[in-house]
């Protein structure tokens, strides 16, 4: 016994707490830089919010950093169980580590592994290393590999590697263990195990309604969108990314060219605000923006509970049907946390609100917690990574989407979903491969991963239109590349649940609905970036996708405008559900079946907050001060960003407001002396051409700025028909 026990002292020179205590050099380390890190990202913002963090939530701030100290001390106790096999060799075969230095493996192997961990997140999330302000460095090295040996040295490197190292610790610390040790070590893998397995089952959303149960063969309906999905920038469409090699060359969007290639495609939607918070309630609600009162992103509790109180959305309509509904999404869907629009089930990301981002930006700059901590125990440990834009990804949201069919296929309750994904909105990060899928392999400036966003200068000022657009031709092609791997990304995800409706067998009995909230601008004539701003240009933000997939029914495109406010009362049609009569939207039912003979609809539209207030030729502008001095932070209403009361009224009347028939467009912008500028455009074919009212079209103009302002101020919609019947 005092033999093996001498054995046992040899062939382990270096005990746990030895190691243990090299590991917290690297782990005081690594704290001190993140709290350099949030202290130099605060000082240098500029606006009011960052200032408020400073000045009032100090404590919440500091309680955050202390909590995130867990992290370490997690980390450092798995660290130093991964290096003390390595420590005992290295002290037993090198004098140097002997005596006090015996701790330095412990230091030296921390760090290796918190870079070789670094590499790997460059190859698998490397939009996580933006918001660290990371250098390049990381990128040179991994492009020492050659293209054509990436999949097999990667995959050995980041996959065979860390499981063979792993087996390797395993084993020397079993053979060091005693009969006991052994017992308490696999009670904690079984422990361990068991929570990962439970937290996963918990990422299904919280049920709000009530048990599902058996029903008859009525129509499912799922609604897919993604945040700014253009609908001109769809393979579909006639679109064609620039690269077309590799990974490529299957376009942006296969999997939806291939379904909308047996669905019956509208090729002109436009939503009436693009601005997802309220062009979201007016599609599920089938309303204007006048009418369900979001007249802008950031309304206070009263305007909330007044208009979930006085809409009927689709899916509360649906509900009392008996339909099973629920929402899925990340981070852009966590509007829905505020306005659940009808829906029993909600599984999303929580609302935007100050004090998620304070705690976004703690952990954040705390890059131990991205690092190491982005998985199901990880989300236990931290439940408000949840709620950040980086953590619950459009992979966790299509996992839910998978298991839940899988519940309802077994239960035979008809179901109307709605998935909605953050794909495509700025600033267009996304992991590989689609980061790079589509964008110039040699470009290594400040847009590689996503567009270098100043969010300071967006919330604290309004003249990024003349930052935005001096970018050079190089920068604008890179940013236009990302958002294609964006598309491709929401694609990917299509893809996956259409496969999990064909397994659970439910595909021939599902609505498939593709579409999105708005599109974006990206660099057009006459814009920069951004949704909801300006009319200016093709109205790229306002169009988005249409596609309804209706088993058995015949393919066929349909060029006429519609709304989205259409949608909803499309879908009760083809259910066979009469609709509220508080919907301002028109079935196109009989569109989609053949019944009826498209006709042409005229689209009215708004813009949203005034983020940024593009220029118009000949007009000033209202002004109206930057995002931070217009909103407060309202503590009793979940710390959610507010519009001040004194700044309802001047932001609407300084709205820009458009009317659009196929062969016309109107668009009023408001002028800061109270009168209101008018431009007129007129379809040439392949898009609508600025002309000056004449003799030639002043009754066009008449008409249609007549119709324009009688929706403006009266909130009445004059058909398309009806606009030009006095001429």
């Amino acid at each position: 016994m005092m033999r093996k026990r001498a054995l046992n002292r040899i062939s382990r020179p270096v005990g746990f707490l030895g190691v243990l205590l090299g590991v917290s050099v690297f782990c005081v380390f690594q704290y001190c830089v993140a709290l350099l890190r949030l202290t130099d990202q605060s000082s240098g913002m500029a606006n009011k919010f960052s200032a408020l963090a400073r000045d009032k939530y100090m404590d919440f701030l500091i309680l955050e950093n202390l909590y995130v100290l867990l992290a370490y001390l997690i980390l450092g106790v798995c660290f130093a169980f991964v290096l003390q096999p390595f420590a005992c060799l290295l002290c037993a075969k090198y004098r140097f580590f002997q005596g006090w230095k015996r701790f330095l493996p412990g230091v030296i192997g921390a760090f290796l592994i918190h870079g070789y961990f670094t590499l790997r997140l460059v190859e698998t999330r490397p939009y996580f290393l933006d918001d660290a302000k990371f250098g390049y460095w990381y990128y040179e090295i991994l492009n020492v590999v050659p293209d054509v040996a990436k999949p097999v040295v990667f995959g050995l490197l980041f996959s065979v590697l860390p499981v063979a190292i792993l087996g390797y610790v395993l084993v020397w610390h079993w053979r060091g263990w005693t009969g006991a040790r052994r017992l308490i070590a696999g009670a904690a893998v079984l422990g361990l195990s068991g929570l990962i397995v439970w937290k996963a089952g918990l990422f299904g959303g919280t049920a709000r309604g009530k048990e599902m149960a058996d029903d008859g063969e009525r129509m499912n309906v799922i609604v897919i969108g993604s945040d700014s999905l253009r609908g001109d920038k769809l393979g579909y469409s006639g679109y064609v990314p620039r690269r077309k090699d590799g990974l490529a060359a299957g376009g942006v969007s296969p999997v939806i060219d291939e379904l909308a290639g047996r669905s019956i495609v509208l090729e002109n939607c436009y939503t009436p605000i693009a601005s997802t918070l309220e062009s979201g309630t007016s599609m599920m609600a089938s309303q204007y923006p006048h009418k369900h009162g979001f007249r802008h992103m950031y309304p206070n509790k009263e305007r909330v509970l007044q208009t979930q109180a006085e809409t009927e959305p689709i899916a509360g309509v649906l509900a009392q049907k008996g339909y099973d509904t629920a929402v899925f999404g990340d981070w852009c869907a966590g509007y829905f946390e505020l306005m659940p629009l009808g829906f029993e089930n909600v599984s999303v990301s929580s609302f935007d609100n100050f004090k998620i981002y304070m705690s976004q930006a703690v952990m954040m700059a705390h890059f131990v917690v991205p690092l190491y901590f982005d998985h199901p125990v990880g989300y236990a440990i931290f439940p408000q990574l949840g709620s950040f834009a980086q953590f619950v990804t459009p992979d966790v949201v299509t996992e839910r989407v998978e298991k839940r069919l899988g519940n309802v296929s077994k239960k035979g309750k008809p179901f109307f979903w709605h998935v909605f994904y953050s794909c495509n909105h700025l600033p267009y990060r996304n992991p590989e491969p689609y980061s790079s899928m589509f964008t110039d392999p040699n470009y290594m400036g400040p847009n590689r991963n996503g567009v270098d966003f100043d969010i300071d200068s967006f919330i604290g000022g309004t003249d990024l239109e003349n930052k935005w657009n001096v970018l050079p031709k190089k920068e604008i092609q890179q940013i236009r590349d990302l958002y294609d791997g964006c598309t491709r990304q929401f694609d990917d995800n299509v893809g996956k649940i259409l496969a999990a409706l064909e397994k659970n067998g439910l595909a021939e009995n599902t609505i498939i609905v593709i579409t999105a909230d708005h599109g974006d601008n990206l660099y057009e004539e006459g814009v920069t970036l951004g949704h909801g701003l300006t009319f200016n240009g093709e109205l790229h933000a306002n169009h988005v996708p249409l596609v309804f997939h209706v088993p058995g029914m015949e393919t066929r495109r349909v060029n006429e405008i519609v709304r989205t406010i259409d949608i909803a009362p499309t879908i009760t049609k083809l259910l066979d559900v009469e609709q509220p009569a508080s919907w301002q939207g028109r079935s196109v039912a009989g569109w989609i079946d053949g019944s009826e003979v498209p006709e042409d609809r005229a689209f009215y539209g708004e813009t949203g907050f005034p983020f940024i207030q593009f220029r118009v030729n000949g007009v000033e502008r209202p002004k109206l001060p930057p995002m931070d001095q217009m909103t407060e932070i309202v503590e009793s209403f979940n710390y959610q960003f507010v519009l001040k009361e004194e700044f309802e009224g001047p932001l609407v009347a300084a709205k820009q407001r458009c009317l659009m028939t196929k062969d016309w467009k109107l668009i009023c912008t408001p002028s800061a002396d109270g009168g209101r500028h008018f431009d007129l455009f007129s379809y040439a074919g392949d898009g609508y051409e600025k002309v000056e009212p004449s003799a030639g079209n002043d009754a066009e103009f008449s008409s249609l700025r007549k119709a324009l302002e009688s929706w403006m101020d009266e909130g009445i919609e004059t058909p398309a028909a009806g606009i030009f019947s006095g001429i």
